[in-house]
C-alpha cells in the first residue's frame, strides 16, 4: 500500500514543483535555472524578418545589402544564418535547414522574391504585405490552439478516469490491485479495462484530429492571394500574375498541385476562355480569382482590393471555423467517454474496490477465484 501511495503521489510533487515557478537565489548566490530547449523560429518571427527586410529595402539598399543588414539585427540562431545565406545570393527555400527547411513561412518568402524577380512588382511592398499575410497566419495558429486547448486538456483528464478508479480504491483501504492481478476474473477486468481505455484514447484521438484539419504542407492558399495582388500592382493582369505565382510555386515540391491550378487557369484566361470555366478546377481557397476575373471582364476595376480583402477574410474566417470545431468536439467527446471509459472505471477501480472490501468485511480471502 505504501508503495502505492508513493506512486501516485510522485505525480502531485512533481506538479507542485514545477508549477512554482523560478526559483529565488539566496545572497550571494546565482539562482539554480534548469537548461533551456532552444527555440525554433516561429511563424512570427519570421514575419518580423520579412518586415525588417522590407523596411531596409524601402530606404533604398541594394537586396543582398539589405539581407545582411537584416542577419547581423537578428538573434543568433536559424533566422540569422539563413538570412547571412540569402545575402549571398541563395534562395531561401534552399537555403534554410533543419525545421525551417519544411516551414511553409520560408516557402512562401522564397515565392514572394521569386514573384518579384519575374514580375516587376516593387519588393518593399510586396514583403511587407507578406509580413502582414504570416501575422494573420500567426494570429488564426494561435486562435486554433486556444480554441482546442479546452477539449484536450479535458481528454487528458478523461483518459485519467480508470487509473483514478484504482486510486480511489487504495485511498477507501482496498487492494484493488491484488484483486487485478492475483484473480483470474480480475485479470479479466484488468484485460476488458485497458482495451477499453486504448479504444477510448484512440477514438479521441481520431475525433481531435478530425476536428483540427490538416495544416498546409506549401505555401497558403490566403498568402497566394496577396501575391497575385502584389504581382499586379507592377501592371500585369489578372492571367499574367496567376502566371508569374504559378512559376514561382513550380520551385516548390510541395505547392506543385497549387502551381498546376494557377497555371491552368492562367493559360485559360489567356487564351480567352471566360471566367466562369477558366475558374472551375481551381480549389475552394482560391475560387476567389474566378469572381475576381469575372469583375475585371465586366468593368475593368482594380482586383488588387479585392483580393487582399479575400484573403484577410480567410485568415479571419480559419480561427472562427477553430472555435466552432472547438465547441462540436466538446460535445462529441462524451460518446468515448460514456461508451469506453466510463466502464473501464467500473472494471478496474469500482469492481475491485468491492471485491476487496467485501472479502475483508466478510473474512475471506475474495469473492472472485484465485490463481
Amino acid at each position: 500500500m505504501s508503495v502505492l501511495a508513493l506512486l501516485l503521489a510522485a505525480p502531485l510533487v512533481l506538479l507542485v514543483v514545477w508549477s512554482r515557478g523560478p526559483a529565488v537565489a539566496a545572497p550571494g548566490r546565482r539562482p539554480l535555472r534548469l537548461p533551456r530547449r532552444p527555440q525554433h523560429a516561429s511563424t512570427l518571427d519570421v514575419a518580423r524578418m520579412v518586415e525588417r527586410l522590407a523596411v531596409v529595402l524601402g530606404s533604398g539598399s541594394p537586396v543582398r545589402g539589405a539581407w545582411r543588414i537584416v542577419a547581423d539585427s537578428l538573434p543568433p540562431g536559424d533566422l540569422s544564418q539563413l538570412a547571412a545565406r540569402v545575402s549571398a545570393g541563395a534562395d531561401p527555400r534552399r537555403a534554410a535547414h533543419g525545421r525551417l527547411s519544411r516551414s511553409a513561412e520560408i516557402r512562401a518568402l522564397g515565392t514572394a522574391l521569386e514573384v518579384c524577380e519575374h514580375s516587376g512588382a516593387p519588393m518593399s511592398s510586396l514583403l511587407e504585405g507578406l509580413a502582414g499575410a504570416l501575422r494573420g497566419l500567426h494570429d488564426a495558429a494561435a486562435a486554433r490552439r486556444s480554441a482546442f486547448a479546452g477539449p484536450r486538456a479535458t481528454g487528458r483528464i478523461l483518459l485519467g478516469l480508470p487509473v483514478a478508479g484504482i486510486a480511489l480504491g487504495a485511498l477507501l483501504g482496498a487492494d484493488p490491485l491484488r484483486i487485478l492481478f492475483g484473480t483470474t476474473a480480475g485479470r479479466l477486468l484488468l484485460i476488458s479495462g485497458c482495451a477499453l481505455t486504448l479504444a477510448g484514447w484512440w477514438w479521441m484521438r481520431s475525433l481531435l484530429r478530425t476536428a483540427e484539419g490538416h495544416a498546409h504542407s506549401g505555401v497558403d492558399p490566403s498568402v497566394l492571394l496577396d501575391l497575385i495582388a502584389g504581382a499586379m500592382t507592377s501592371g500585369l493582369p489578372l492571367a499574367g500574375a496567376s502566371s508569374v505565382v504559378a512559376r514561382a510555386l513550380a520551385e516548390d515540391p510541395s505547392s506543385q498541385t497549387a502551381a498546376k491550378d494557377l497555371d491552368r487557369f492562367a493559360q485559360s484566361l489567356a487564351a480567352g476562355v471566360p471566367s466562369v470555366l477558366a475558374a472551375q478546377h481551381l480549389p475552394p481557397d482560391l475560387t476567389v480569382l474566378g469572381e475576381s476575373a469575372l469583375l475585371a471582364e465586366r468593368s475593368g476595376a482594380d482586383l488588387t482590393r479585392v483580393l487582399h480583402g479575400a484573403a484577410r477574410d480567410a485568415r479571419r474566417d480559419r480561427a472562427r471555423d477553430a472555435e466552432a470545431a472547438a465547441a462540436r468536439l466538446a460535445v462529441r467527446l462524451v460518446l468515448p467517454t460514456g461508451t469506453t471509459l466510463l466502464p473501464a472505471f467500473v472494471l478496474l477501480g469500482i469492481i475491485p474496490t468491492v471485491a476487496s472490501l467485501l472479502s475483508g468485511s466478510l473474512g475471506v480471502e475474495t469473492w472472485l477465484p484465485v490463481v
